[in-house]
C-alpha cells in the first residue's frame, strides 16, 4: 500500500497498489466509484493527493500546493497497463505492466552503474560511507532481476482501533522478514478496493513486488504480497499508513465517498504529448 510522488522516480509509485478486493465488470459507462481524498506527510515528499477507483481502474492524482493537478498515476487492470500522466509538462506515457517492470528493473541497474563508476576515484573512506548511502537508497537494485528477492511479508492484527475521517479503523502492522515494515489502519466501511478484479490486480502486483525486491520505491511504503493484501482488502481500505522502514511519512484519509466518476477520468488529458517513460524520466 503505498505513496509519494522527474518524471521523478519517487513520485512513480503505487500507493497500497498490491490490495485485493472483489470482481466488477467494466461496462464503458460511467457509474458509482470511489474518490479519496488524502494527505501525505513526512518523508522525503509530502502533499495532497486523490485516489479514484472504478470499475478496474485506479488514479492517483497529486495535488500542487496552489490546487492545481501535478501528476496522475493511473492503473488499468483490464488493458493490464500502466500511465503517467506529467500536467505542467502536458505529456504522458503509457506501458503494459510487464514493459513497465522491464523498464524500472533497468533503469535502476543503469544508475546503480553510473554511481559506482562515479566512486572509482573516491578515497577508500570517502568511497565507503557513499557505497552505503547507496545501499541504503538503493536496496538489491544492482542485482540481476533473478536474483532479486522478494521479502517475507507478515500482517498481524492489533487491538487499537481510531475513528479517521469518519471511518472506524483498526490497526494492522506489516512486517517485512520480521522487521516492522508498516502499519496500515483499515476501514470497513469503504469498499473501494471491491472495484477492482483480485485476480488482475494480483498480475499487477506480482510484477511490483518484483520491483519492490530489487530496490524500487514501493518497497517501504506498506507494500504487501498477494496473500496478505488479499486478507486486508476484504476488511476494507487503508484509511492511515505509516512507513516504519526508515524513509518515514504518514498518509492518512481526509475524505471519502462513492460517487459517479467519468470514464474520461482514467485517460490522459486530450492535446497531451505522448512519450516513453525514459524521455519523462531524462534518461
Amino acid at each position: 500500500m503505498v505513496e509519494k510522488s522527474g518524471a521523478r522516480p519517487g513520485k512513480s509509485r503505487v500507493l497500497g497498489g498490491s490490495l485485493l478486493a472483489g470482481i466488477l465488470v467494466w461496462s464503458g459507462q460511467a457509474a458509482a466509484g470511489w474518490v479519496i481524498e488524502q494527505m501525505q506527510k513526512g518523508g522525503a515528499e509530502g502533499g495532497q493527493q486523490q485516489v479514484t477507483l472504478q470499475a478496474n481502474r485506479m488514479k492517483t492524482l497529486t495535488v500542487e500546493p496552489d490546487g492545481k493537478p501535478g501528476m496522475a498515476f493511473i492503473v488499468d487492470l483490464d488493458a493490464q497497463t500502466i500511465t503517467q500522466v506529467l500536467y505542467p509538462e502536458r505529456s504522458y506515457a503509457t506501458a503494459t505492466v510487464q514493459e513497465y517492470g522491464q523498464m524500472m528493473r533497468g533503469v535502476m541497474t543503469d544508475a546503480m552503474k553510473q554511481m559506482q563508476e562515479a566512486l572509482k576515484d573516491m578515497p577508500p573512506q570517502q568511497r565507503k560511507m557513499a557505497e552505503e548511502m547507496m545501499r541504503s537508497q538503493m536496496g538489491q537494485a544492482g542485482q540481476k532481476a533473478q536474483e532479486c528477492r522478494e521479502a517475507r511479508i507478515e500482517l498481524r492484527k492489533t487491538g487499537q482501533q481510531a475513528t479517521i475521517a469518519g471511518y472506524p479503523a483498526v490497526r494492522y502492522d506489516v512486517l517485512a522478514d520480521g522487521k516492522l515494515d508498516s502499519e496500515l489502519w483499515i476501514a470497513k466501511g469503504i469498499t473501494a478496493w471491491r472495484e477492482l478484479d483480485p485476480r488482475k490486480l494480483e498480475r499487477l502486483g506480482a510484477e511490483m513486488a518484483k520491483l519492490a525486491a530489487c530496490g524500487s520505491p514501493q518497497r517501504g511504503q506498506g507494500f504487501l504480497g498477494a496473500d496478505s493484501a488479499s486478507k486486508l482488502a476484504h476488511e476494507g481500505y487503508p484509511v492511515r499508513m505509516v512507513d516504519r522502514s526508515g524513509g518515514g511519512g504518514t498518509v492518512e484519509v481526509v475524505k471519502a465517498e462513492s460517487r459517479t466518476v467519468p470514464a474520461a477520468e482514467f485517460q490522459p488529458p486530450a492535446g497531451f504529448a505522448r512519450k516513453t517513460f525514459r524521455e519523462m524520466m531524462g534518461q
